[in-house]
């Protein structure tokens, strides 16, 4: 991604925290020194040249810039936009990963922003991230600080890693990954796009719908029913409208699992997230049960050869779209790790971050308390905002019929689109 969209996408992660009533900067200042002590990859470069080499420094003291905001007509939509530049700059790995900032909204309401190369950090890490650093700026107001210490580093892993990629347990991944997609062919839904984008817009779509309480409490009812998370029957739900939409028996999408198969790294930040390509077959008579159960089965073999990096499928495995492997994207976000921010006005901080420019088209389930966003990211080049907007509907829909009726026919679903 660095590579080939470094200049259109800021391959940045962000650790957002808001904190209400006093505020010692000196303290988060020693807090954050001690985050980087914690944790060897935000302490870690890596030196232009030919092969990407990791460099780690000796812990240092960390700069932590605040800025006041607090006189500016609007300082809440001041410091969205602070946090939106923050986001889209690229950290220049070579001289540091991390990019700590403080904003100042009033003297008892702040919030502090670490921005991280994605070389450094995924999903996983970010929690681990918010957790450590609440707990070690506790510590540095009196307060007690109970954290794990890391069993691995980052690097202890890399070379777990390096070993494991090789011989007969590589020989295993290559054969299942190549046995499991021989054949497959991207996802490609039909261009919406029907006119040049105009001057000013912004290149990428972003539409959130809602499921209702109501609904999502079935849907987790209907994953205890087939033995599985909201994932699997997130994502089935999701190959039912692709379905619906391309009329494609066999569908392949990317998704991202967190890849933490050793225990020793439970505790551990790095950059550990693994794409997999999930691949499901539906007939016309294939009923939205019977899809949640292929799906259950699809997703729990990918978890148990997630340990193959994706770039080491043999070239070709996937044939179509247009040759890249990750045009079509799905997640349920937050749940590889509970995020102490994933609720209310902390949620609403992650706009700035989920309009990265990362994917053709990203599609993300996001748990909000007793209820589900459902996001779509998509390029303004290739699909319509009504299109957009009318995905996102369809998806919510087929949500509530999934609950309702899993045992409906797909043919039914394609016939009789959901409005």
């Amino acid at each position: 991604m660095d590579h080939y969209r470094g200049r259109d996408s800021a391959l940045n992660e962000q650790v957002l925290w808001r904190l209400r009533g006093p505020y010692d900067h000196e303290a988060m200042t020693r807090a954050v020194a001690a985050l980087t002590a914690r944790h060897e990859p935000l302490r870690t470069t890596f030196p232009p040249g030919r092969r990407l080499r990791q460099r780690i420094h000796e812990p240092r003291p960390v700069p932590v810039p605040l800025t006041d905001v607090s006189a500016e007509p609007d300082p809440t939509a001041a410091a969205r936009r602070i946090v939106a530049t923050e986001v889209a700059t690229g950290v220049d790995a070579s001289v540091w990963p991390l990019r700590p900032l403080v904003l100042r909204i009033d003297p008892r309401h702040h919030l502090v922003v670490l921005t991280l190369h994605h070389y450094c950090s995924d999903d996983y890490s970010n929690a681990l991230l918010a957790r450590d650093l609440r707990a070690l700026y506790a510590a540095e107001t009196g307060e007690p600080a109970d954290l794990p210490a890391p069993q691995w580093q980052y690097a202890q892993w890399a070379r777990w890693q390096s070993e494991q990629l090789s011989g007969a347990n590589l020989a295993r991944l290559t054969e299942y990954w190549t046995g499991k997609l021989s054949g497959a062919r991207l996802v490609k839904l039909p261009a919406r796009r029907q006119r040049p984008v105009p001057d000013g817009e912004p290149p990428w779509i972003s539409v959130e719908h809602y499921v209702d309480a109501e609904t999502t409490a079935g849907l987790r009812q209907l994953a205890r029913q087939h033995r599985t998370t909201l994932f699997p029957v997130t994502l089935a739900v999701f190959y039912a409208l692709l379905h619906t939409e391309t009329g494609a028996d066999d569908l392949t999408v990317a998704s991202l699992f967190a890849n933490r198969t050793q225990p020793q790294v439970r505790d551990t930040v790095g950059f550990f997230a693994s794409m997999v390509l999930l691949r499901e077959r539906v007939t016309p008579g294939t009923t939205l049960s019977e899809l949640i159960a292929q799906t259950r089965t699809t997703v729990m073999a990918a978890m148990r050869h997630q340990d193959l990096p994706h770039q080491l499928l043999p070239p070709d495995t996937v044939t179509g779209g247009t040759g890249r492997t990750d045009d079509v994207l799905f997640q349920l976000l937050g749940g590889l790790m509970t995020r102490a921010d994933m609720a209310g006005e902390e949620l609403d901080d992650m706009e700035a971050q989920l309009e990265r420019r990362r994917f053709a088209l990203e599609f993300v389930v996001v748990p909000q308390g007793d209820t589900l966003s459902a996001l779509l990211l998509c390029s303004r080049a290739d699909f319509d905002p009504a299109w957009a907007d009318a995905f996102v509907r369809d998806y919510v829909s087929l949500v509530r019929r999934a609950v309702t009726d899993a045992d409906v026919p797909l043919a039914e679903l394609r016939a009789a689109p959901v409005t």
